[in-house]
């Protein structure tokens, strides 16, 4: 109740940032056959650990949804699951990077955009510029991602961004192609920084 009535930050939009944590649970025979661990060569973790994902309202660092399992689940599966609200802007970082998920976000209701930090590896091409540092870009979503989610078009589009911050180019992608200037987006990835404090809080509430 309390978020709703606040002032909303950027063109209507109320901004949002998702985020996950891991943390360590008792070593107990049920954790360990719930929640599962993590292994390498070396054998199973010394710990049962559990993953949450977390969507907070980076204004009022109020979490609006999350979810927990064991660590096997992925992340990003349970991000999927969460529920944003309409007219919002969600900050994610560059693990979520995923046309399947990101398309899957922003059609899930009104208005509901997304930002991330784009990786240095990606392919595209550019089908508009729109200013200075600033364009339209088409990226091709991969045959395995097509297959294993057979609704996806061959090609999806975003709004890239590129400036300087600190001596480094930054880039970041946006499903809000306009009203928003790329430094304004730069300043509002910035504030995914509230998760941290964010998923303390959390994870202390939940005893």
């Amino acid at each position: 109740a309390w978020t709703r009535h606040q002032p909303q930050p950027q063109r209507g939009l109320r901004i949002l940032a998702v985020d996950g944590c891991v943390f360590n649970a008792p070593d107990t025979p049920d954790n360990r056959a719930y929640l599962g661990s993590p292994s390498s060569q070396h054998g199973p973790a010394s710990w049962p650990q559990v993953r949450a994902v977390c969507l907070m309202d980076t204004q009022t660092h109020g979490l609006l949804d999350a979810h927990i399992s064991g660590i096997h689940q992925g992340e990003l599966t349970l991000a999927a699951h969460l529920q944003a609200p309409d007219h919002t802007l969600t900050v994610f970082d560059r693990a979520y990077f995923s046309a399947a998920f990101l398309l899957d976000w922003q059609t899930k209701g009104v208005q509901r955009h997304w930002l991330i930090r784009a990786k240095d590896n990606w392919r595209y091409e550019v089908t508009q510029a729109l200013a200075e540092d600033d364009w339209l870009v088409r990226m091709p979503i991969s045959q395995r991602a097509r297959q294993l989610h057979p609704h996806l078009p061959t090609h999806w589009q975003a709004r890239l961004v590129e400036l300087e911050i600190d001596g480094k180019r930054r880039r970041y992608l946006t499903s809000l192609q306009q009203g928003v200037s790329r430094t304004r987006l730069a300043k509002l990835y910035v504030q995914r920084r509230v998760m941290e404090r964010g998923k303390r809080d959390f994870w202390e509430s939940t005893g």
